[in-house]
């Protein structure tokens, strides 16, 4: 088995054929890698525009714009550093040049083994993270982290958390503001087993814990749906 990279692993999928595209996001989350999908290059651009990805898996052969002219558009409109493996039935030499070309980072050919699939995956995050992990932060309100440290602060003192507590705050930080469904962090915190609705509920209670004794209460949950973190100017500081 393919060993997963460490903390949350957000990938973005971008295949029009909606088996293949589930069965690479079921994949991937087997290995603690959570993935939406997109089935077009515009369904594509409405999430990059929301959320961050550590990587995108992306087919040439979409319905409403070839796949070399979203790249071009991601790396020199949108200047998108984001890994790019491209994943396609075409393997003419000239389709490999046009997707290198225009800033993919690897391309792989259909069909493919889902275990070279993981392992071409996983080196090109384990690049990105040692190039971006120092600079990298997630910052909301009074949270600061650094994933590739697994370091967090809250109103500038730092918090120890469990390794599923870091992953749990992660998704929430990488999505502040927004609600994260309770799929998505089943898909992160248990690798695409699904626990008993008490478990995740537990983390989530202990994570707010950790937060509290650091004075931040900014945890909300959407009954029925999942959890999010409050807006970055409702969570007032702590008393002194």
């Amino acid at each position: 088995m393919v060993t997963a990279c460490p903390l949350l692993r957000p990938i973005l999928i971008v295949e029009d054929e909606r088996a293949i595209a589930e069965n690479l996001r079921a994949t991937f989350a087997s290995e603690g890698m959570a993935g939406d999908t997109a089935h077009s290059a515009a369904a594509a651009l409405r999430l990059l525009a929301q959320n961050t990805y550590d990587l995108i898996v992306l087919d040439i052969g979409l319905p409403d714009m070839d796949g070399h002219q979203l790249l071009r558009l991601l790396r020199e409109q949108l200047q998108l550093a984001t890994p790019v493996l491209v994943l396609t039935a075409r393997t003419a030499l000239e389709d490999k040049i046009a997707s290198f070309t225009t800033g993919a980072d690897d391309y792989l050919t259909k069909p493919f083994a889902l275990e070279e699939l993981l392992l071409r995956a996983q080196a090109l995050m384990r690049r990105s993270l040692q190039l971006s992990e120092d600079a990298f932060v997630l910052r909301h309100g009074p949270l600061e982290m650094a994933p590739g440290h697994r370091r967090v602060t809250a109103y500038g003192q730092e918090v120890r958390l469990t390794r599923k507590s870091l992953l749990l705050l992660e998704w929430l930080m990488r999505y502040a503001g927004r609600v994260v469904p309770r799929e998505k962090l089943h898909a992160v915190l248990w690798h695409g087993e699904v626990p008993s609705e008490e478990a995740l509920r537990s983390q989530v209670h202990l994570l707010r814990k950790a937060l509290h004794v650091h004075g931040y209460d900014g945890i909300e949950t959407v009954h029925g749906v999942g959890w999010r973190l409050a807006e970055a100017d409702t969570q007032a500081a702590p008393l002194p």
